[in-house]
C-alpha cells in the first residue's frame, strides 16, 4: 500500500506582543528586495509595536499567520480605524504588511482572505494596504508601500481587486562622486544644518534664502533612521526637495541637490537615494538625468466595498 502524506494548511492569530517568531520569516522572504537589510529580533519587535505614526487612531490590531505542516510561510498585520496619508484622511480596515513565500500562492490567498474576513467583521467600507502613514520603520526606508519587485505579493492583491491609490518611484545613486557646486545666484544665502538622529551619521537640512524669504529647501536623512544594519549607515535618503514656484527654472533645485550630495560626502556618506510620485514626470526626468537610477516602484492599494 502506498503511503500518502497529507499536508495541512492553518491560519492562526497572534497578538502584537508575540510577533518575534516572525523575524526569520521576514528576513528570509524579503532578502534580495530593494532597500532590504536583515533585522534583529529586538528591531523587528520594536518596529511592529511602534510603527511610524502619522496621526493614526487604530484599534483591534492582529497578526495573521499562515502555516503549512506547522511551518510559518507568511503573515499579515491588520487593524481598524483612522489614519492620514500625506494629510488626507483614510478610514476603514488596514493591512499594514503582508508577505508569503513565493511559490505558495494558496498560503498567500488564505492569509489575505482571513485579513478581509476579519476586517469586514467591523463593517469597514474599504481596506487600505501598505499605507505610508502606518508603516514599519525597517521596511523599504520606512515608506510602507509594496514594492513591484515583490511581484507575487503585489499580483495577489491586484488579482483580488485592490486598486492603486498612490505610487512612488525610488531611485539610487551608489558610489556617487561630486565636487563643490557653484551657487547660481550670489544674492541667495544657503543655510546648512546637521542634526543627529538614529543613524551613525547625521541628517542634513539645507535651505535657500533670498531677501529674507526661504525660496528652497532640501531635507535628507540617514538610512540609519530606518535600519540598524552597518551596511545601511553610509546611505542617505533625500525625502524632500522643494523650490518656490517663482524661483523654478533657475537651477536652484539642481544646486541644492548637488550641495546636499557634496555635504553628505564630506560627512562620510557614499550612496544616495531619492523618490518621487509616479505621476511627477518632471522630477523623474530631473533625477534620472542627474545620475540616479530607478530601482523600484512602491504602491499603496485600496479595495472599496461601497
Amino acid at each position: 500500500m502506498r503511503e500518502v502524506k497529507i499536508t495541512l494548511m492553518k491560519i492562526e492569530y497572534l497578538n502584537i506582543e508575540n510577533s518575534k517568531c516572525l523575524v526569520d520569516v521576514y528576513n528570509e522572504q524579503l532578502k534580495g528586495t530593494p532597500y532590504f537589510y536583515p533585522v534583529t529580533v529586538d528591531e523587528f519587535e520594536d518596529g511592529i509595536r511602534n510603527r511610524l505614526n502619522h496621526g493614526e487612531k487604530l484599534y483591534s490590531e492582529k497578526i495573521i499567520i499562515g502555516k503549512k505542516d506547522d511551518k510559518i510561510l507568511g503573515f499579515a498585520h491588520v487593524s481598524v480605524g483612522e489614519a492620514k496619508q500625506f494629510g488626507q484622511a483614510r478610514n476603514g480596515g488596514f493591512i499594514h504588511f503582508l508577505t508569503y513565500k513565493s511559490g505558495y500562492r494558496p498560503i498567500g490567498q488564505a492569509i489575505l482572505d482571513e485579513c478581509e474576513k476579519y476586517l469586514r467583521s467591523f463593517n469597514v467600507p474599504q481596506i487600505w494596504a501598505f499605507l505610508h502613514s502606518n508603516n514599519y520603520r525597517f521596511y523599504h526606508l520606512g515608506f510602507g508601500y509594496i514594492s513591484d519587485k515583490i511581484g507575487h505579493v503585489l499580483a495577489l492583491f491586484r488579482m483580488n481587486e485592490y486598486e492603486i491609490d498612490l505610487g512612488e518611484i525610488f531611485m539610487s545613486y551608489p558610489g556617487y562622486e561630486i565636487s563643490e557646486p557653484k551657487l547660481p545666484d550670489n544674492d541667495i544665502k544657503i543655510e546648512v544644518v546637521q542634526k543627529h538622529g538614529l543613524g551613525k551619521l547625521p541628517n542634513l537640512y539645507i535651505s535657500a534664502v533670498k531677501d529674507e524669504k526661504q525660496i528652497g529647501e532640501c531635507v535628507t536623512v540617514s538610512a540609519g533612521e530606518f535600519y540598524r544594519a552597518d551596511d545601511a549607515q553610509d546611505w542617505f535618503f533625500t525625502t524632500w526637495l522643494g523650490i518656490d514656484e517663482k524661483e523654478q527654472g533657475k537651477k536652484l533645485g539642481k544646486y541644492l541637490l548637488q550641495r546636499t550630495l557634496w555635504e553628505m560626502s564630506k560627512i562620510g556618506y557614499k550612496n544616495a537615494i531619492i523618490s518621487t510620485n509616479i505621476k511627477n514626470f518632471r522630477a523623474q526626468l530631473f533625477y534620472t538625468n542627474f545620475g540616479y537610477k530607478v530601482i523600484d516602484t512602491g504602491y499603496c492599494l485600496v479595495k472599496k466595498y461601497q
